[in-house]
């Protein structure tokens, strides 16, 4: 019952941002098929090919700091410490904040520059000077639900992840209609103004939660300033040089993926085309399961370290085994998922047969994605950041190297393959690290050999039923829903009747 309990927070705080991270993925699929429909797959590619930048500069204010403030909260919140907890939030927002404004400044004032020279497309341009106002939303947001992480509390940053979802489709459905009426063309600034409206969105719903939460008395701390700082900087830093360098990784090999493909013979606007098709359309359904994993990678950090802080390593490990095993099984799932109907989903979802070509390829990316999110999450509550480091950055550049060597030559296929050798790499090298740290219990073999017996199983009912002749003349896309749901239903009955009871 104990046990139960101390899993408790992880559960329903897994459950909880799930449940909000499905939701706000459900709207976005709906509205990327309304923007694949309203805008070029050359307009998706340069909204695409301008987030590399945002993706450094919330490495740089936000997540670094979000990930240390939850960190310390969950510490402090352990000891009943409202005062130093809400202190902690206050010297994050300060930090955060500031770096956003420097950042806003920069991007705006040196639009023209990063446009032409860094991205190669001047007409990101305006792209950019829209986008620079989003970081310093982000940078508040992200201290908040980092405190809200912190103290076992989802309801708030799960609340405004949907609202910044919705009121990002809301805005862009408003604007476009705007922008018909007035004859206008809809290019890929109306996406972008959607992206701030939904930040600014998610802003105001942390704010006034925030607002709301009653104040107490506990722990009152007249702690100096200065170890405040020197604790949130002393994390916060390491990990902030950390994501920027990943992240500039990762906006190298953005920029270079256009490139490299003109390189192989592709028009300019084919090329960034087709950047536009796999990044906008095929890795948004790979990464959709990532609303479950993502979410328990995220209430995982703040378990893990508080259960270190008690030396609780019975905690540690079962945690630990538990959420490795099911971000396991939900790869498996959706490979299986994207093996039998990734060439359908394409045209079928988007009206484009390269993406469901796309979906097929990367479907074998999943088991591995997922599960070395949650163990890099695992690895961080452990306080291993400079290992997490080194490995994410080994996976990045085995990613560059087929980029830089192999685009050329191969096209797009070659980034794909990359992406899975990358993501090998990856979840090889953390879960070879994890096992000399932690005792994982579940047996690899077998915790492979059900899921992928069940995901085969699945394929065959699914094909099965597909043969009927119930299937005539129904719309294709319900078609596709049912056999989809059919799959799931089965490899999940499958697991449960096979399953045996864990130490």
């Amino acid at each position: 019952m104990k046990k139960n309990r101390q899993k408790s927070p992880l559960i329903f705080g897994t459950l909880l941002l799930t449940a909000s991270g499905i939701t706000a993925r459900i709207a976005g699929f709906f509205y990327r098929i309304f923007l694949s429909h309203k805008i070029s797959t050359e307009a998706m590619g340069l909204y695409q090919l301008v987030y590399p930048v945002y993706g450094i500069c919330f490495s740089l204010c936000c997540g670094a700091v979000q990930t240390a403030v939850s960190r310390f909260v969950a510490a402090e919140f352990r000891k009943e410490n409202e005062g130093d907890s809400r202190r902690y939030l206050s010297c994050g927002i300060l930090l955060s904040l500031s770096l956003a404004a420097s950042c806003t400044f920069i991007i705006y004032r040196f639009a023209p520059f990063l446009a032409e020279h860094i991205l190669l497309e001047p007409r990101a341009e305006g792209l950019l000077r829209i986008l620079s106002f989003s970081v310093p939303l982000s940078a508040i947001h992200a201290c908040i639900c980092g405190y809200y992480y912190g103290i076992s509390k989802a309801q708030i940053p799960a609340a405004a992840q949907v609202m910044e979802q919705f009121v990002r489709i809301l805005t862009v459905v408003a604007v476009i209609h705007v922008a018909e009426s007035a004859g206008k063309e809809v290019t890929a600034v109306y996406a972008v103004v959607g992206h701030l409206a939904g930040e600014a969105g998610a802003l105001f719903t942390s704010l006034l939660a925030f607002s709301l939460r009653p104040r107490t008395e506990n722990g009152s701390s007249s702690r100096p300033a200065k170890l405040l700082w020197g604790g949130l900087l002393s994390m916060a830093l390491p990990l902030m040089g950390n994501r920027l360098i990943l992240s500039a990784l990762q906006s190298v090999e953005a920029i270079m993926i256009p490139g490299a493909l003109k390189t192989y013979g592709m028009a300019a606007s084919e090329a960034l085309g087709t950047y536009g098709v796999l990044t906008g359309m095929a890795l948004p359904f790979i990464l959709f399961p990532t609303a479950i994993t993502g979410s328990l990678s995220v209430m995982l950090l703040p378990h893990i370290a508080a259960a270190q802080s008690d030396n609780a390593f019975d905690r540690i490990n079962s945690s630990a085994g538990f959420s490795i095993r099911y971000s396991l099984y939900i790869g498996i799932l959706f490979a299986g998922l994207f093996l039998r109907f990734g060439n359908r989903i394409g045209p079928v979802v988007f009206g484009n047969e390269l993406a469901g070509s796309f979906l097929s390829v990367l479907a074998w990316l999943c088991p591995f994605l997922y599960v070395s999110g949650t163990a890099g999450s695992i690895m961080g509550g452990l306080g291993y950041t400079k290992t997490t480091f080194f490995h994410s950055s080994v996976s990045l550049i085995v990613r560059l190297l087929f980029v830089v060597f192999l685009i050329p030559r191969m096209g797009i296929r070659a980034y794909l393959y990359g992406l899975l050798g990358s993501e090998l790499v990856l979840t090889s090298c953390h879960l070879f690290f994890l096992r000399k740290k932690i005792e994982l219990p579940f047996s690899p073999v077998y915790e492979l050999l059900r899921p992928a017996a069940a995901s085969f199983l699945s394929m065959g009912i699914s094909r099965a039923w597909e043969a009927l002749p119930i299937h005539e003349g129904l719309p294709a896309f319900l078609n596709l829903a049912v056999s989809g749901v059919l799959f799931a239903v089965c490899f999940l009955f499958f697991l449960y009747v096979t399953k045996k009871k864990h130490a």
